[in-house]
């Protein structure tokens, strides 16, 4: 039984099922190609439910990226994954500035690399002067 709650799938029950069965039938280059495309579905499904389009919980992916994942590899290659990807970002900061808010959701790391670039006063000062030790022998 899937469990789910609210149109929504648990990404943890999800990665656990997958893991259980290809620890158990493991890829290999012999593998039939269906099997590796369904292994590439499920990777893209924790991409996108873990990573990229994450709730605060992170443990919860909405059954119509279900529904774009398990479509046709060319209708999926037409989406414009940058733009959803940002107006998640700006959904999930317009959540965070509400009052009773106490988390942020979503890929936060796209802000914090955009933040670093563009605005330097935040990022470490870089000191090429200085002989860094080599952690490679």
């Amino acid at each position: 039984m899937l469990p789910m709650r609210k149109h929504q799938v648990s990404i943890t029950w999800l990665t656990k099922y997958f893991r259980d069965h290809y620890e158990s039938h493991p890829l290999t280059e012999e593998s039939p190609e269906d099997e590796k495309e369904r292994y590439a579905r499920v990777y893209l499904i924790g991409m996108i439910g873990g990573f990229f389009f994450s709730k605060k919980s992170s443990n919860l992916l909405s059954c119509g990226w279900l529904r774009i994942i398990f479509g046709s590899w060319e209708e999926m290659g037409e989406y414009s994954w940058a733009s959803a990807c940002l107006a998640m970002i700006y959904h999930n900061l317009y959540n965070a500035s509400l009052k009773a808010v106490r988390e942020v959701g979503s890929a936060m790391f796209i802000v914090e690399f955009w933040a670093w670039e563009n605005m330097p006063w935040i990022a470490p000062v870089q000191r090429p002067d200085m002989d860094w030790p080599s952690i490679i022998p």
